[in-house]
């Protein structure tokens, strides 16, 4: 180790300004420079206490604070639920002068031992109620609180649009871009950009928006446009898919380009907006590289530029613990990065560096967090600084062990599915992510062939091993997958969002274009009768047969499904099970037309019958039916379809669908609609009804450490298929940016 990375930064050339922590708050998510040149930061609670954030704001010269906003003064927190601990890299300013931004949560609830926003998702009492926007005077100090825009997510990075009628953010949970119109409090949702918990958004001169997926997909949004464009432009990472590779920070240049740059890697990109032209400067690391904690955590800490577009950036080193280093790099005139000294002013070393902006003066203010000493802020007189040499007094170094805010290592808080080998397919790098939703699944020769597309029709084939396609191809370019079914023949019948029938077959992939009536289009597509006949319903819930071979569809009389999302269950050849209203359960005779009302009825809550429609099942090779309910009951019915038993709810309020036959008597589905978090359960009639958990790849995650595979996130399930043969079970997501999931050994692993 040589005496220049030990050095600290010259005490003659910096000013230190605690920040208010006397309550427990131990981070600042935001700091930013308004347009008029006024400083706010936000303090955050990043901890296991149940924190509100506060907004500051910042005088540069004195190091004066002046509170602005008490987030818990402006909005009511329950004393049960999770807090708003956070303003995290949403705060932006209008034209007018006032505040824009948005709360975030990383505190756990007053009754809770950790941080545990996933588990709570779905709790009414203790969850997370949703993130608020708020507006704030930082003249009069005056806020006000637009609400929440998307119930049950934490907003994790916003942006004001160009036009400032539109404030633009990210969620948390579920990784999707919404928009908020300040006009008339419409939020539209953009759908699914990233896996999870990306947070960084970055406009360019023209006023599109720019963010990235957690392993580092960067996409593009254009306001003109109204869409968003995957950009097929990744940061890429020596370690693989070891590690979150998310847009951390990002600067225009002089030139009209990007400079972004990714955790944990580092690697700064510069992205040419106009051509999309990628220029790799490579890492932000020292030459040659400096220690690093042997389990990277991250590498980047704030970005910022000088009047000269020299870069300055807080750096991960490792010195018996984490700690952060100032670094300058002139990468515009083809300079390497730089060493400035160890940030640990009179001791107080850096955990991480959050944010840093320059003042009008030149000097540089940059933020600490999550440390021992945290928040703090330490301005920099950077124009006086230069490289220490040897002779350079060493900075005072504690071997201080700080918790990894990231890291989940108590396995009763493990939320994945548990099998003897997990593989991602991470189809949005290898797709349009417009197309990646997977809507039909069939496993064959060890292969599995899925059908996909939200504007054009595609096939996929994976391999057993693989963790990218081995084929992709368009079957039909006028419309996207709405629903399919098997005909008896084993071809398959595909409805499109433009009222086509698609017939193909999904292992050798030639397909066939039938017309359909109109009365279908919309519809969905449920189960093979005899020939080529297959059971549709339209948008009403009416039943037909329709002849895939001819396109001509027939009504029956007697039957009517009364959901979008009721389930149709063939039971022989003549007879068909499903629900009619409330908790009624209906036998259909197919040669009289007629539905008879069985002496049993769907298992309900009290008070709920209404939402007892059947919306999945199977019948086991015995006969028995399994089957669940909107409300998420499970129950089984005997095959001469006289007694039922219930097995209660599996959680929530979500539905029970896509049931699937994993043995003789065991069952495999899924719990969850568009807004649930998926999970995966299993029954039979000896284990009982069990949750196998939620489909993620999460490395944050001490049960998940050391998978090697991409990273995953699936919150809306679209189906499951399993191979008793192969013990495998895939997981495919519904939503663009979609995956699939490969578990191998699962009954194994959960016996």
């Amino acid at each position: 180790m040589t005496a220049n990375l030990l050095a600290g930064l010259p005490p003659e050339h910096t000013r230190f300004v605690q920040l208010p922590n006397d309550k427990g708050h131990n981070a600042a998510w935001d700091f930013r420079r308004s347009p008029d040149g006024r400083f706010y930061v936000s303090v955050c609670g990043e901890s296991d206490l149940p924190l509100s954030a506060l907004l500051y704001e910042y005088d540069p010269r004195s190091g004066g604070l002046s509170l602005i906003l008490d987030v818990e003064k402006s909005w009511i927190v329950d004393p049960r639920q999770m807090p708003p601990s956070k303003i995290h890299t949403s705060l932006d300013f209008l034209s007018d002068g006032r505040l824009i931004m948005a709360t975030h949560n990383t505190s756990p609830a007053p009754g809770h031992q950790q941080w545990l926003f996933e588990q709570h998702y779905e709790h009414p009492w203790e969850g997370y109620p949703g993130s608020v926007v708020l507006i704030v005077d930082p003249d009069t100090r005056r806020s006000r609180t637009l609400g929440i825009p998307v119930p049950r997510e934490s907003i994790y990075g916003g942006i004001l649009g160009d036009d400032q009628r539109y404030y633009y953010f990210l969620g948390y949970m579920r990784g999707h871009f919404y928009r908020l119109n300040l006009e008339t409090n419409e939020v539209k949702d953009y759908g699914k950009v990233s896996e999870f918990a990306s947070c960084r958004l970055i406009k360019d001169g023209k006023g599109r928006i720019y963010g990235s997926a957690y392993t580092g997909e960067l996409w593009r949004y254009d306001p003109g446009k109204d869409e968003i464009e995957d950009l097929k432009v990744c940061f890429m990472s020596p370690h693989g898919t070891k590690y979150r590779r998310a847009l951390i920070f990002g600067l225009n240049s002089p030139r009209g380009t990007l400079f972004l740059t990714n955790n944990v890697d580092g690697e700064m990109l510069e992205l040419h907006p106009e051509t999309l032209e990628v220029t790799r400067h490579g890492s932000v690391h020292l030459r040659p590289e400096q220690p690093r904690n042997p389990y990277l955590r991250h590498a980047i800490g704030g970005l910022a530029a000088d009047k000269d577009f020299v870069l300055y950036y807080g750096l991960e080193t490792y010195h018996g613990a984490d700690l952060m280093r100032l670094v300058r790099w002139d990468i515009l005139r083809g300079g390497e990065p730089e060493n400035l000294g160890l940030i640990a002013p009179d001791g107080k070393q850096s955990h991480y560096v959050c944010e840093m902006e320059f003042d009008c003066d030149g000097w540089l203010h940059l933020v600490d967090v999550c440390g021992a000493y945290s928040p703090y802020i330490l301005a920099v007189d950077v124009a006086r600084l230069s490289a220490p040499g040897e002779e350079a007094p060493a900075a005072d170094i504690r071997a201080i062990a700080e918790p990894d805010m990231h890291m989940n290592a108590d396995d009763d808080a493990f939320m994945h599915i548990e099998a003897e080998s997990t593989r991602t397919l991470p189809l949005h790098r290898h797709m349009r992510w417009k197309d990646t939703a997977v809507g039909y699944m069939r496993l064959s020769g060890g292969k599995l062939y899925g059908i996909t597309g939200g504007e054009r029709v595609c096939r996929i084939i994976c391999g057993s091993d693989g963790d990218m396609p081995e084929k992709v191809e368009t079957l039909y370019e006028g419309g996207g997958f709405l629903s399919g079914a098997d005909l008896a023949d084993g071809q398959t019948a595909v409805l499109t969002t433009d009222g086509r029938l698609l017939l193909l077959d999904p292992v050798v992939g030639e397909a066939v274009k039938v017309d359909l009536p109109g009365d279908l289009t919309g519809g969905r597509l449920h189960f093979a009768l005899e020939g080529r006949a297959i059971a549709a319903s339209d948008r009403d819930g009416f039943v037909y047969e329709l002849n895939c071979g001819t396109g001509t569809a027939s009504r029956l009389d007697g039957i009517r499904l009364h959901t979008s999302d009721a389930h149709l269950q063939r039971l022989d050849e003549r007879y068909w099970l499903l629900s009619g209203t409330g908790t009624r359960l209906l036998k259909y005779d197919r040669t009289t037309g007629r539905a008879e009302k069985l002496g049993v009825a769907a298992p309900s809550i009290r008070g709920r019958g209404f939402a007892a429609t059947l919306t999945g099942g199977v019948l086991l090779t015995d006969g028995t039916f399994v089957g669940g309910t909107r409300d998420g009951m499970l129950f089984a019915l005997t095959p001469d379809l006289r007694r039922s038993t219930g097995y209660g709810r599996l959680y929530s309020a979500g539905a029970l669908r896509n049931f699937v036959l994993a043995g003789d008597d065991v069952v495999l589905g899924v719990y969850g609609g568009s807004a649930d978090a998926g999970h995966v359960f299993r029954f039979s009639p000896a284990g009982g009804f069990a949750d196998l958990g939620r489909p993620r790849v999460v490395k944050d995650n001490a049960g998940q450490r050391e998978v090697d595979s991409e990273w995953a996130n699936i919150h809306h399930i679209s189906l499951i298929a399993y191979s008793p043969q192969e013990d495998c079970l895939w997981v495919a997501s519904a939503e663009q940016y979609g995956c699939a999931i490969r578990y191998r050994g699962l009954a194994r692993s959960d016996s």
